[in-house]
């Protein structure tokens, strides 16, 4: 008598392609359920990677995958809040964390993302992920029993990996999102970063030494500046794609000179720097997806969707992102109905994506710029608005009407002037009812 033998399960749980910040935190979420994961990321780290700014919320996300202590001891700068400079200089305000409702640890880092993101890859490792760099997934496959991904490294050649189930945190490369045609660019937050690495840059105040200095420009321009250690600041500058075009952009290091130039905030900030590292560009960086989540498959962190990174919000996204996709997994493996699990990722990645955009998108209108630099707090916004630039995206009632009220005085800014305006309206007027 032959007894027929049962399909062998798939080995892993689930396969995380990249290992930034969504796969790691993903990783390490998943294998602190006691499930098998396998991680795939194509370079070997440390890397390269931008957005060094941390906000406060965070923490939560870092303390939730066990790693929040051991980031604490990095030494990585320590930022308490944000200053918020006019172009000119003339105007300066500060977004305080400390003031912000519902979160709970309101210091945060600015951190060289090569170090956080190593520290990060390397938990997700020491919590039980099986991890794999300089390995690149280069085609999946799916079937109602599992999804079988193939990989390829140097060192082992080409080989394919079965899983229950298949997490995409790849990043701005979109595995999945690219092949599943998924992706759709922001029509509003189309610009482009260009930015390096300086010594030398003249530090802010003792008492705000680890904060980021925002400066608002004319025109929805901005630039940064980023205190990484005691001797680097990233500086960049973020313009329309109409104004780089008008720029010798054949030339990156060009571009950035003339861009800093034109800043009378920057300019003295930089009058003993000299720059350290290559310019970069990134554009069209600003960009959503039709969907996070379908059968055995979840889009995580900046895979699925990525704002413009005017708040700092990206690596909190990649960080809830990463988790959530881990708890979907684990709840559709343990309930036995992956889809409501998946289902319900797929609605709480949108609600955050749409929360935030409303802030990012707002700060590109000069009547949002007005009032966020205008001095004083009477009736309690600014507090509000702080709230959300630390990552609160679920801010108290009361909180959430003095939102409605700010957003609400920065419509009338538009024709009534509430408070200077700083900002040009480019036609020198401000702009026609929507």
């Amino acid at each position: 008598m032959t007894v027929a033998s049962r399909p062998q399960a798939p080995p892993y749980d689930a396969v995380v392609i990249g290992g930034g910040p969504a796969g790691a935190a993903a990783a390490a979420h998943l294998a602190r359920h006691q499930r098998r994961v396998l991680v795939v990321e194509r370079e070997r780290f440390p890397r390269f990677h931008i957005g060094e700014s941390l906000i406060p919320e965070t923490n939560r996300h870092l303390a939730r995958i066990g790693v929040l202590e051991t980031i604490a001891a990095a030494g990585f700068p320590v930022k308490r809040g944000a200053i918020l400079l006019s172009g000119d200089g003339d105007h300066e305000s500060y977004a305080d964390f400390s003031q912000a409702q519902g979160v709970d640890r309101v210091t945060t880092w600015e951190v060289p993302r090569h170090r956080f993101d190593q520290i990060l890859l390397h938990h997700a490792g020491d919590c039980g992920a099986e991890v794999c760099e300089a390995t690149r997934a280069t085609a999946v496959d799916f079937a109602d029993d599992g999804v079988a991904v193939t990989v390829r490294s140097e060192e082992s050649g080409e080989r394919t990996v079965r899983a229950r189930t298949v997490i995409d945190a790849s990043g701005r490369d979109g595995f999945l999102a690219k092949r599943l045609k998924l992706r759709r660019f922001d029509p509003e937050l189309r610009h482009v970063g260009i930015h390096a690495w300086y010594e030398g840059v003249e530090p802010p105040p003792p008492d705000c030494a680890g904060d980021v200095r925002l400066v608002s420009l004319a025109r929805g321009a901005w630039g940064w500046l980023i205190p990484l250690d005691g001797q680097r600041t990233s500086v960049g500058v973020v313009v329309s794609r109409e104004r780089h075009a008008t720029l010798p952009t054949e030339s990156p290091e060009r571009c950035l000179e003339i861009l800093l130039a034109e800043i009378p905030a920057v300019v003295p900030l930089l009058a003993g720097a000299r720059r350290v590292s290559d310019v970069r560009v990134e554009g069209d960086y600003s960009y959503a997806t039709r969907s996070y989540a379908g059968d055995r498959w979840l889009l995580a962190g900046d895979a699925g969707s990525f704002l413009d990174p005017v708040f700092s919000t990206g690596v909190l996204l990649a960080l809830e992102g990463g988790i959530e996709a881990a708890d979907a997994v684990h709840r559709g493996l343990r309930d036995g109905n992956r889809r409501r699990a998946f289902a319900a990722y797929d609605r709480g990645q949108r609600r955050a994506y749409r929360f935030f955009r409303r802030y990012v998108t707002g700060f590109y209108r000069p009547e949002f710029r007005d009032l966020l630099l205008r001095p004083g707090d009477p009736l309690g916004l600014s507090r509000a608005v702080v709230t959300v630039l630390a990552g609160n995206a679920r801010p108290s009632f009361k909180m959430r009407l003095r939102l409605e009220i700010f957003f609400f005085m920065v419509r009338l800014q538009r024709f009534f002037q509430i408070a200077p305006r700083i900002h040009s309206w480019g036609n020198g007027r401000p702009p026609e009812a929507e």
